[in-house]
């Protein structure tokens, strides 16, 4: 009978060698990747919604204006003249359209493979 002996690294080393561990490389990468491609979904007039106020964190996209919330709440997306595909819930609808393509670049950067 053989005998086999598997050593394998702790959750925490293996997460770290792929940039996931919390606040990481790969969760800052996501978020940068999220907050660019939901920029032509956020409404625009003055472009301080979509590009001056935001604030961008490892794990949070923070839009700091007075009006933010209503605007994601509640825009019609009647005014498309800058933002083609602007609108409300602009996060979940760039998710809609693009997230297979976030999941497969955010495997890229982390090493790993997106199915």
């Amino acid at each position: 009978m053989a005998k086999i002996r598997l050593d394998i690294d702790p959750v925490d080393k293996i997460l770290l060698k792929r940039s996931l561990n919390k606040n990481g490389a790969g969760q800052k990468f996501f978020t940068h990747e999220v907050r660019q491609l939901s920029t032509p979904y956020v409404p625009r007039l003055s472009g301080n919604l979509s590009m001056d106020s935001v604030t961008e964190t490892a794990s949070s996209i923070i839009y700091d204006t007075p009006y933010a919330r209503r605007q994601y709440y509640e825009n019609k997306g009647k005014n498309r003249s800058v933002h083609a595909r602007a609108g409300s819930h602009w996060t979940e609808r760039m998710w809609a359209d693009r997230g297979k393509e976030i999941v497969q670049s955010v495997a890229k950067y982390c090493g790993g493979k997106a199915k």
